[in-house]
């Protein structure tokens, strides 16, 4: 497993990641993240082949519904810059729209994966941000 992870760090870090086009638009650099962290998380859950045909669509669609939120909360930030209430007021509702989202596909998750995954899932998410993020603040 250390060696898996491993690999997915030193294939992260030799893409180059530039923080800035990662942030803004879908590029091939983007598209490369996206399909590292797929693997990541496909060794992580371990799914046989049934649950793999039924998880990664709904798991696509989760993610691009994701990243238009994500993406209309950074639109918002910038529209409301100069209106300090009104941008707090929006953040916290995109962060309510992004919970509500995740509880969502939670629901659809268990329909096609057992409780165990679900858990494995939301870890292996969250340590390739980490470990993401740490490549990103080591690079020179």
């Amino acid at each position: 497993m250390k060696l898996f992870i491993t690999f997915v760090v030193a294939i992260t870090f030799s893409l180059g990641i530039n923080q800035v086009s990662f942030a803004q638009q879908p590029n091939k650099k983007t598209q490369q993240i996206e399909a590292i962290k797929f693997g990541y998380i496909s060794g992580k859950l371990e799914l046989n082949d049934e649950e793999s045909k039924e998880f990664w669509p709904l798991y696509k669609d989760y993610q691009a519904e994701w990243n238009q939120l994500i993406k209309q909360k950074k639109q918002s930030r910038i529209a409301n810059a100069n209106d300090p209430n009104k941008a707090v007021d929006d953040d916290f509702s995109f962060d309510s729209r992004l919970l509500e989202l995740k509880k969502k596909y939670r629901m659809e998750f268990g329909k096609v994966l057992p409780p165990e995954k679900i858990k494995k899932l939301y870890q292996a998410e969250r340590s390739f941000r980490e470990e993401l993020i740490k490549q990103l603040k080591n690079r020179p």
